[in-house]
């Protein structure tokens, strides 16, 4: 069985100072952290168990 589980990479914005470009038109991005959400990695430890259960 294959399962494909989409993630995308988000910015850590909990902690983070966030501040508008130069340009006016996005946040800043040049000291965010930038990780998996949580709901992404709950997808991923779901995926996991399906693929040890049904393999």
């Amino acid at each position: 069985m294959d399962i494909i589980v989409c993630v995308k990479n988000v910015p850590d914005v909990e902690e983070a100072d966030l501040k508008i470009s130069d340009k006016g038109t996005d946040i800043d991005k040049e000291n965010l952290v930038f990780g998996i959400n949580d709901w992404d990695n709950y997808a991923i430890e779901e995926a996991i168990i399906l693929k040890e259960k049904y393999g």
